[in-house]
């Protein structure tokens, strides 16, 4: 009889030292998961040794705030510290987004975290018309979250940190209040440093109300479906309603999602009689208000580029 309480003491701590050596179980809890569920999963997973101790410690303290989510639990947790750990929540994981991604560069990013599917973030973006309103920011979500609760955040963060007078600026230049998220996001792709978005902007604003085509090899590159270092000619062509080389006005909808200061530029333009511009190859853009003086600008830049491609 000795030797086999022995054995069973000697047979638990190898147990519980060999549980320690593993690594931590991935442990995902549905939402609206019962009790019972949870504690079949944790005992096919090797969690627990038998799902009725969980449930007398569900059954003592309470499911209500049991999380659903993705959690990392150790095998070395007993089912009552396990509990303790459902009902605290989930991990939450750090996303950043810069200015400028599109809600497909987005989606990639929050898929390889395990925040959400990122086909069904695709759809649901989509599905409302969200791109252009999911604020880039860093935030800090739960893994295994619906789309929905993904994009609300994103949204809402949006509506926080817009100008406080856009609806009233985008009747003042004579926009909707989706074209004036649509301008920020020309303006968010085209601007290299901070002091030339309300510029941009504000040639934008001048084609617009001359009813010039906008010229923005943005557009195009959202119609091409990804960003490209240079543009050909055959690029400009492109069709699709969003090439503003052949469609007049602003494209259907944002190309990209802007950030603060882009918002903010398209919302306050600056007052300026220029009405093209081109990149210098530095990062900045040259600004000129006749066609002639874009065109001299264009001959200094194409100097350093390769023939065949096409610059604004």
């Amino acid at each position: 009889m000795a030797v086999a309480i022995v054995l069973f003491v000697l047979g638990f701590i190898w147990s519980s030292w060999h549980k320690d050596l593993l690594p931590p179980e991935r442990f995902v809890v549905a939402r609206g998961a019962s009790a019972h569920q949870i504690a079949q999963q944790l005992r096919r997973q090797g969690l627990i040794w038998h799902p009725w101790t969980f449930l007398i410690w569900v059954k003592l303290h309470g499911k209500t705030n049991i999380r659903p989510g993705v959690y990392s639990i150790s095998r070395s947790l007993g089912g009552l510290q396990i509990l303790r750990v459902l009902r605290a929540g989930p991990p939450l994981v750090r996303v950043t987004f810069p200015e400028g991604w599109t809600s497909k560069q987005m989606a990639a990013l929050l898929d390889s975290k395990d925040v959400t599917s990122g086909a069904d973030f695709l759809a649901a973006v989509g599905k409302n018309k969200r791109e252009g309103f999911l604020f880039p920011d860093t935030y800090f979500f739960e893994q295994g979250l619906a789309p929905s609760q993904v994009i609300d955040r994103m949204v809402q963060r949006f509506h926080e940190k817009e100008p406080k007078d856009m609806m009233a600026q985008a009747k003042a230049l004579h926009v909707s209040y989706l074209q004036i998220v649509t301008m920020a996001s020309l303006v968010e792709r085209e601007a290299r440093v901070p002091q030339e978005r309300p510029i941009i902007a504000g040639v934008f604003y001048n084609r617009l109300r001359k009813h010039w085509r906008l010229e923005s090899c943005a557009t195009v590159e959202y119609a091409l479906g990804g960003w490209k270092p240079q543009l050909t000619y055959k690029d400009l062509d492109v069709s699709s309603p969003y090439n503003t080389y052949r469609h007049m006005g602003l494209p259907p909808g944002p190309i990209c999602n802007p950030g603060a200061a882009a918002l903010e530029a398209a919302v306050h333009p600056a007052s300026t009689d220029m009405m093209f511009f081109v990149a210098d190859g530095g990062g900045t853009h040259r600004f000129s208000k006749y066609y002639s003086e874009h065109l001299a600008a264009q001959g200094v830049t194409v100097k350093h580029r390769a023939n065949g491609n096409a610059e604004q």
